[in-house]
């Protein structure tokens, strides 16, 4: 027969003859919240703060910008259903490479908020359509 090794019975009995002892008791007081404080952040700005802020400045610069494009009389195709400040304000959304240049899509949203001022208070939009322009040719449903 064989001889059984001796290191399996030194390793259970050891096991077996561990003692327990209590541990320390460790009394810890918790330390009270940390207040975090404002790291100065921008706020409102006074009284005209919300008024002169830098994203609707820009859209102020760029109706400007509109209005100056308008009075040099450039001839520039206009689209119909868009008008011509419409018109505009596609050619610089497109130019603005999707919001990247801030001043050209500025001038898209103040060209696009003009367009739908003048569609919303006369019906039609300054520059839309030729004499005997037919919409249903571009619009289905007329």
């Amino acid at each position: 027969m064989a001889r059984t090794s001796t290191a399996l019975a030194v390793k259970h009995a050891l096991a077996r003859a561990r003692h327990h002892y209590p541990k320390p008791i460790v009394i810890r007081t918790t330390p009270a919240k940390v207040k975090h404080h404002r790291k100065g952040h921008k706020r409102g700005g006074g009284r005209f703060g919300g008024l002169l802020g830098p994203h609707k400045m820009g859209i102020a610069m760029g109706a400007a910008a509109l209005g100056f494009i308008q009075k040099q009389n450039i001839a520039i195709p206009k689209l119909p259903l868009l008008g011509e400040a419409g018109t505009i304000g596609l050619i610089a959304w497109f130019l603005s490479d999707n919001g990247r240049n801030k001043f050209l899509d500025d001038v898209a949203t103040a060209s696009f908020a003009v367009a739908a001022y003048e569609l919303g208070s006369t019906g039609t939009i300054t520059g839309e359509a030729a004499p005997g322009f037919d919409p249903s040719a571009y619009v289905s449903g007329f």
